[in-house]
C-alpha cells in the first residue's frame, strides 16, 4: 500500500497538471494552474505541447448564406520548472501563453472592410513559491507569487479606394505588465488535496500604431501613434483532489473569471499627425462579455505502477453577449501517462470540444454585421514530458 501511496502522490501531480480543462471563456487558453508545485521531485522540469484544430464556421452573415472559418489552429507550448529552495518550500518558475485570441475570416469574406483578422498573444514567465507545516495527516500551505505578463496584438482589414488600389489598414500594439497571485492549500499527499487560488486581473497599457488609416477619398495616412487600455480578469480557481479507491483518483475544478469587465477597448491617436487630433477615438475592440463559469471533472486510473490513464469532462458557460462568437463548450478529452523509468515520464492527449451554436448580433447593438454559427468542435492533441532530477 505505501508503494500505491507514493505512485499516487507523483500521478496526481502530474495529471492534475496536464488535465485540467477549465477554461472560463473569453480569451482564456487554460494555463494557469499551480499543481506542479505539489511534484514530490524536488527538481522537476515539466514540458508540454497543446495544439488545437478547429471547426467554427459563420453559416450567414447579415441574413445572407456565406461560409467562413473563424479561427485558424492554435498551438502553444508551455515550459514549467519546478524545485525545493528550502525545507518546506516549494517554488515553480515557468514559461506560458494563458490568453489569447486567434480570428481569420479570410481577405475574400463580405465584412473584409471592418476586419480580416485579429490576433491577440499574451507570454507570461512567473514565479510562484509556497511554505507548508504540518496540520494533522497533512500540511497546509501558504502559495504567491508574481508574473510579467507580455502581450502583442494585430488587427487588420483590407479596404478598396475609389482609384480601385487595395489597402490593408492594421494595427499593431504591444504591452508588458506586472500581476500577482495567491492562495491557500491542504494536502494528504497521495490521498487528499484541495486548493483555492486567486489570480488578480492585470492592466495592459498598450502602444503602437495604426498604419495605412483611409482618411476619405484617395488619401491615406501612413502611420498614426495609437494608445489603448485592455484588463486581464481575476480568477479565482479551486481544485479538489482525492483517492476515491485503490489506484482510482478524482479531480474537480471550478474556476470564475471576471470577462464582464472587457467591454469596450477603445484605440486611441497617441499624437497629432495629419488631420488626426491626439485623443480621437480611432477605433475599439468590442466584447462586452459575461463572466465566465467553467466546471470539469477528471478521473484517473493508475492501471500499473507506469501506466496512468485520465479521462475529463468539462463544461464552459459561454461569455457573449452578442458582441463576439464565445458559446456554451463541452469537451471530452483523454490522457495517457507512462513513466518510462524513476525520473522520466510522458503523457499524451486527444479529446474533442463541442461549441454550441452561436449569434452575433452586433446590428441590433450597434455594430457593424450579424452572424450565425452553427454547432462547432475543436481537436484537441496534447504531448508533454516531466523529468525529475
Amino acid at each position: 500500500m505505501r508503494r500505491i501511496c507514493n505512485w499516487s502522490a507523483a500521478f496526481i501531480a502530474l495529471i492534475a497538471c496536464t488535465t485540467g480543462h477549465a477554461l472560463a471563456g473569453g480569451w482564456d487558453r487554460n494555463d494557469l494552474g499551480i499543481d506542479l508545485l505539489f511534484d514530490p521531485g524536488k527538481l522537476t522540469l515539466d514540458f508540454r505541447l497543446y495544439d488545437l484544430i478547429p471547426n467554427r464556421k459563420f453559416d450567414t452573415v447579415n441574413g445572407r448564406p456565406e461560409s467562413v472559418n473563424t479561427v485558424p489552429n492554435i498551438f502553444r507550448p508551455s515550459v514549467n520548472v519546478k524545485f525545493d529552495p528550502f525545507v518546506n518550500t516549494a517554488c515553480l518558475t515557468y514559461y506560458r501563453q494563458p490568453f489569447g485570441l486567434n480570428n481569420d475570416y479570410g481577405a475574400n469574406w463580405s465584412q473584409a472592410a471592418i476586419v480580416v483578422s485579429r490576433e491577440l498573444t499574451v507570454e507570461e514567465l512567473g514565479l510562484t513559491c509556497s511554505y507548508r507545516w504540518q496540520a494533522g495527516d497533512g500540511y497546509i500551505r501558504l502559495i504567491g507569487g508574481v508574473t510579467e505578463d507580455f502581450a502583442t496584438y494585430h488587427e487588420d482589414a483590407l479596404r478598396h479606394l475609389p482609384n480601385g488600389s487595395a489597402i490593408v489598414p492594421a494595427l499593431d500594439l504591444k504591452s508588458s505588465a506586472t500581476g500577482w497571485r495567491a492562495g491557500a492549500a491542504y494536502e494528504i499527499p497521495g490521498r487528499f488535496r484541495a486548493s483555492l487560488m486567486y489570480y488578480a486581473d492585470v492592466l495592459l497599457s498598450a502602444h503602437g500604431f495604426l498604419t495605412s488609416l483611409p482618411l476619405g477619398g484617395n488619401a491615406v495616412l501612413a502611420a498614426v501613434p495609437a494608445l489603448a487600455d485592455a484588463t486581464l480578469p481575476r480568477i479565482v480557481e479551486g481544485v479538489v483532489q482525492t483517492a476515491i479507491a485503490p489506484r482510482w483518483i478524482d479531480t474537480l475544478s471550478i474556476k470564475w473569471a471576471d470577462w464582464s469587465t472587457v467591454t469596450s477597448i477603445p484605440v486611441i491617436a497617441a499624437a497629432d499627425v495629419g488631420p488626426i487630433r491626439a485623443g480621437r477615438t480611432l477605433s475599439a475592440l468590442n466584447a462586452f462579455f459575461l463572466d465566465g463559469w467553467s466546471v470539469a471533472n477528471t478521473i484517473t486510473h493508475l492501471w500499473s505502477d507506469t501506466l496512468s490513464l485520465s479521462l475529463n469532462l468539462g463544461w464552459d458557460r459561454g461569455v457573449s453577449t452578442g458582441w463576439t462568437d464565445n458559446p456554451d463548450t463541452w469537451s471530452v478529452l483523454g490522457f495517457a501517462t507512462y513513466r518510462v523509468n524513476a525520473h522520466l515520464e510522458l503523457t499524451g492527449g486527444l479529446g474533442v470540444f463541442i461549441l454550441a451554436p452561436g449569434k452575433i448580433d452586433k446590428l441590433a447593438l450597434g455594430g457593424s454585421f450579424n452572424a450565425t454559427a452553427g454547432t462547432g468542435d475543436i481537436i484537441f492533441t496534447h504531448m508533454g514530458l516531466r523529468y525529475r532530477f
